[in-house]
C-alpha cells in the first residue's frame, strides 16, 4: 500500500508540474515572423501587386499569411512613419495599400515616438507585408496572436543575439569620444545627400566619419524640429541620402526644444556626417559618439550646461492642445535667441516649460479690425484650424490697430451673425467676430485674450497709449465669456520689461529673447489659473486685477513625450490569446481531483 501511495503522489506532482511548465513556456516564447534574411530594401507599391517598389527609407518584410480576426503585434515603429502594413487577398492582389498609425492600437512605448502597436486583420486579407524603418532592418518583431510588450521585445532580441542598445534608455559607459570636435575647420554650412557642401550659416557639419554596418551614432543637442541631421555616404565616400528626423530614434529629451537622437547604420554605409544646427546653446558644443550612448544629463555635464527651464510635468497645461493667434509680438519676430525657430515666442516657451502641445498661427503685421483691402487679419489665422479641436485657444491683437489708428468702435448690441459682420471694420467689431466664430466652432475650448504689454518707447500712432483698445477688449471678453489676460496694466511686468527703454524692446516694439523669458511665466500663470476659473458671458464687471505673478516653473526632468502631430490611440489591454498551457492546466486539475478521489477510496478500503 505504501508503494501505491508513493506512485499516487508522484502522479499528482507530475499532473501539476506539466501544465505549469507548459504555461510558463508559452508565455515566454514568441514566434517572430519578420525574417530579416528575406526582407528587401523597399516598400510595397501602392498598386495591385505583391512586389515591393524600391524606397530607401524602408525595409519590406516577406509575405506573412494571416486570416480575418488575427491580431498582429509589431514593433518597433515610429509613430510618424507614413504607414506600416500592406495587405493582400487570397489571389495576391493588394487589398489595403496602407495601414497607418491611426489604424492601429498602441501596446507599449519603447522610447519617445517609438512604440509597439497592434492591428486586427479585417475580412478579405490573407497576407501582409510590413514596411519597417531602415534603422530596424534586422531588429523588427512581428507576431500573430502573440501580444508582446517592450520587455518581451528586449528578451527576444537578446535571445536572437541582436544588439538593440540604441533602443534602451541606458547610461553611457566610459569616457565619451566626441566625433564632432570644436574646430575652425568644421564646415560652416550643411551637406546634402550628394555630400555637396552648401553654405548656410544656421548649420555646422562635421567631417565624414568612418562607420560600419550596425554602428549606432548618438548626437545632441539636436533641434527636434530640424528637418534632417545626418548625411550617409557609401564606402567610396559618395553621398547616398540625408536621414530625416522621423527615421531616427529620439533617444532622450534635453528640453527647450532640443534632444538626443540615435541612428543605426544600415547596410552599405561607410561614412556619416552630422548636420547640427548652430545656436543650440553655443557653437562648438555638439556631441556625437559612435556606439557610446549618452543621456541629456551626460550631455549637460560634458559642457557644464544648466538649462533655465525644463518641462514641468506638474503643470495643468501639460498635454493640452493649444492654438495661439496674434501679430508679430505673438509670433516672435524679435526672438533672436532662436533665429531659426521662428514662431517660438511665448507659445514655444510655454510648450517647453509646461509640456503643452502648441500651434502658433500668429502672423507679423496682423490686425484685429478688418477693412476693405486688408490681407492680414487675425481672424484669417483661425480659418485653417477651425475644424481642429483645441483644449485652449489664446488670442492676441491690437498693437497694429493702435499703430495704424484704426477706429476702436463699440460692441454690438446682440450676438447675431449679420450684426456682427457689419461691425468688422472697427477694433471692437473685429474682435467680436473672432470671439463669435471661435466660440461657435470650438465650444469646448477654454478661450483667452492677451492685452499686450505697454510700448512706452514706441511713437507710431496710438501705440504709446493703447488703453481705449484694451478697455473695449476687456468688455468684449466679459460679453463673450473669454478670459482676459491684462498684461497692459500689470505694473510689475512692465517695470521688469523696462518699456521706456530698448533693453528688452530693441526696436521699441518687439521683445527680444530675454523679454520673452520675462513675460512667459506671467502668461503661464494666468493660463493655469484660468483653466479652473469659471467664466460666464454677460457677467458683472470684475475689478481690474493683474495677472497672477509666480516664479518660473520648477525645473524637472523632461518627460518622455509622444510626437505632437497626432494623438495616439488610447492604450488598450492586449487581447486575450489562447495559450497552450491553459487547457493543460484545466486537464491537470481534473486529473488531480480524480487521483485524489482514487487515493481516498483506496485508503478507506485499506
Amino acid at each position: 500500500m505504501k508503494t501505491f501511495r508513493k506512485i499516487v503522489c508522484a502522479l499528482l506532482m507530475l499532473a501539476m508540474l506539466v501544465p505549469m511548465m507548459s504555461f510558463m513556456t508559452s508565455a515566454a516564447d514568441f514566434t517572430n515572423l519578420y525574417d530579416a534574411s528575406k526582407a528587401s530594401c523597399g516598400t510595397p507599391a501602392t498598386t495591385a501587386t505583391a512586389n515591393p517598389a524600391y524606397n530607401a527609407n524602408y525595409f519590406c518584410s516577406n509575405l506573412i499569411e494571416v486570416k480575418a480576426g488575427d491580431v498582429v503585434t509589431f514593433g518597433p515603429v515610429q509613430i510618424k512613419q507614413g504607414y506600416f502594413l500592406t495587405t493582400y487577398d487570397a489571389d495576391g492582389k493588394q487589398k489595403i495599400a496602407k495601414v497607418a498609425y491611426a489604424d492601429c492600437t498602441k501596446v507599449d512605448t519603447i522610447l519617445p515616438g517609438t512604440e509597439i502597436v497592434q492591428w486586427t486583420v479585417p475580412e478579405g486579407s490573407a497576407s501582409i507585408r510590413m514596411a519597417t524603418a531602415q534603422l530596424y532592418f534586422d531588429c523588427t518583431m512581428i507576431t500573430v496572436n502573440q501580444p508582446f510588450k517592450t520587455a518581451d521585445y528586449y528578451g527576444a532580441m537578446d535571445k536572437a543575439g541582436i544588439n538593440v542598445d540604441f533602443l534602451r534608455p541606458i547610461a553611457a559607459k566610459g569616457e565619451l569620444v566626441n566625433i564632432f570636435p570644436k574646430s575652425d575647420k568644421v564646415f560652416e554650412g550643411r551637406a546634402d545627400k550628394t555630400n555637396a557642401e552648401i553654405a548656410a550659416a544656421q548649420y555646422r557639419t562635421c567631417p565624414a566619419v568612418p562607420v560600419n554596418e550596425g554602428d549606432v551614432i548618438y548626437f545632441g543637442a539636436a533641434a527636434l524640429d530640424q528637418g534632417y541631421h545626418l548625411v550617409l555616404l557609401d564606402k567610396n565616400g559618395n553621398g547616398t541620402t540625408t536621414v530625416q528626423k522621423d527615421y531616427m530614434v529620439q533617444y532622450d529629451v534635453i528640453g527647450n526644444g532640443f534632444g538626443i537622437y540615435a541612428y543605426r547604420m544600415r547596410p552599405g554605409t561607410g561614412y556619416v556626417r552630422v548636420v547640427a544646427a548652430t545656436g543650440v546653446y553655443d557653437d562648438g558644443i555638439e556631441l556625437a559618439t559612435i556606439n557610446q550612448p549618452f543621456t541629456a544629463a551626460d550631455y549637460m555635464k560634458t559642457y557644464n550646461i544648466t538649462l533655465p527651464g525644463q518641462t514641468s510635468t506638474s503643470s495643468p497645461l501639460s498635454g493640452k492642445k493649444m492654438l495661439f493667434m496674434g501679430d508679430s509680438i505673438s509670433y516672435g519676430s524679435g526672438d533672436a535667441a532662436s533665429p531659426f525657430r521662428t514662431g517660438r515666442a511665448w507659445a514655444g516657451r510655454i510648450a517647453d516649460l509646461t509640456g503643452a502641445i502648441t500651434t502658433n498661427a500668429s502672423v507679423s503685421g496682423a490686425k484685429v479690425s478688418f477693412q476693405r483691402g486688408d490681407d492680414n487679419w487675425v481672424y484669417s489665422q483661425y480659418v485653417p484650424h477651425q475644424n481642429t479641436k483645441f483644449d485652449i485657444i489664446v488670442m492676441h491683437g491690437g498693437v497694429n490697430d493702435a499703430r495704424h489708428e484704426r477706429p476702436v468702435g463699440t460692441l454690438s448690441e446682440g450676438k447675431d451673425e449679420a450684426t456682427l459682420k457689419k461691425n468688422q471694420p472697427s477694433y471692437a467689431g473685429g474682435l467680436e467676430w473672432i470671439f463669435y466664430n471661435v466660440s461657435k466652432t470650438n465650444p469646448d475650448a477654454k478661450l483667452f485674450f492677451i492685452a499686450n504689454h505697454r510700448l512706452d518707447g514706441h511713437d507710431k500712432g496710438k501705440a504709446k497709449d493703447m488703453s481705449e483698445y484694451f478697455n473695449i477688449a476687456k468688455a468684449a471678453c466679459e460679453k463673450w465669456g473669454i478670459i482676459f489676460i491684462d498684461l497692459y496694466n500689470n505694473k510689475e511686468l512692465n517695470d521688469k520689461l523696462e518699456t521706456t527703454t530698448t533693453k528688452y524692446l530693441p526696436d521699441t516694439l518687439h521683445l527680444n529673447a530675454a523679454g520673452y523669458d520675462i513675460i512667459t511665466p506671467y502668461i503661464i500663470s494666468a493660463l493655469e489659473a484660468g483653466l479652473t476659473a469659471p467664466v460666464e458671458p454677460e457677467t458683472t464687471v470684475a475689478p481690474e486685477t493683474e495677472a497672477p505673478v509666480t516664479e518660473a516653473p520648477t525645473v524637472t526632468e523632461a518627460p518622455e513625450t509622444e510626437a505632437p502631430v497626432t494623438e495616439a490611440p488610447d492604450v488598450t489591454e492586449a487581447p486575450a490569446v489562447e495559450k497552450q498551457g491553459c487547457g493543460s492546466m484545466i486537464a491537470g486539475a481534473v486529473a488531480v481531483v480524480a487521483l485524489l478521489g482514487t487515493a481516498i477510496v483506496f485508503k478507506k478500503k485499506d
